[in-house]
């Protein structure tokens, strides 16, 4: 299964986020809103109707604020987000379907910029029987994608509303794992956005250790983000 997870961007806010001073004065938020406006990076910001709901958490108790969303339906759009956040010194994070119970798809502390990766959900199944999912598809939506395409299943959990993003990249364990094992273990390529803004699609033989360390990255990690599996 290749699957499609980006560099570690991920967007969520609660509350009043519009009358934050660090979200509305920081020299590094008005950067970074200059460079990805620049690149044409589509955003949901403080100032966008949308952006109290896109940034709500999954776990209220810990409603984080971010500094920008990313809402990217490119890799290129992903790849200058990342550009534009390192030269700006704020933190990336990944979101895929944004359940994690310590909002690390948040980023896990104020003032990150979350890519939200929801544009992300081609499914396809290729005569091998490897399917190729973006990273915002939901278990839902693979489970049935692939099994209409090619009457095909694979070990994974069993909320269908959960995104493969964070599922498989730690884990995955479902009823089929005693005899399939997790759904980590059916990845065997990625599409990843690295922190220079480099595009790669790496495998166990290219680019290994970029896969390897892709495959096991921590929720809060920064070192590179996926968006395709």
């Amino acid at each position: 299964m290749i699957y499609n997870y980006a560099f570690p961007v991920a967007f969520c806010l609660i509350g009043s986020i519009a009358a934050s001073p660090f979200l509305a004065s920081s020299p590094q938020v008005k950067t970074l809103a200059y460079c990805l406006s620049s690149k044409n990076v589509p955003v949901s910001n403080a100032s966008s109707p949308d952006f109290a709901q896109r940034s709500e958490p999954y776990n209220l108790r810990l409603a984080y604020v971010p500094v920008v969303i990313v809402l990217p339906t490119t890799p290129q759009h992903v790849s200058d987000a990342v550009v534009c956040a390192a030269a700006s010194g704020v933190k990336v994070q990944a979101k895929s379907g944004g359940h994690s119970y310590a909002s690390f798809s948040s980023g896990g502390q104020n003032g990150a910029m979350i890519i939200d990766l929801e544009s992300f959900q081609d499914i396809s199944v290729d005569k091998n029987g490897v399917a190729t999912v973006g990273a915002g598809v939901r278990l839902g939506n693979l489970a049935l994608g692939i099994y209409n395409q090619a009457r095909r299943a694979l070990p994974h959990g069993t909320c269908p509303g959960v995104g493969i993003g964070g599922h498989f990249s730690h884990g995955g364990y479902g009823y089929d794992s005693r005899k399939w094992g997790l759904a980590l273990d059916t990845i065997v390529g990625l599409d990843v956005v690295l922190a220079n803004g480099s595009y790669i699609h790496t495998t166990s033989a290219a680019y290994p250790d970029i896969y390897y360390v892709s495959a096991l990255l921590p929720p809060s990690s920064t070192q590179g983000l996926s968006f395709t599996i």
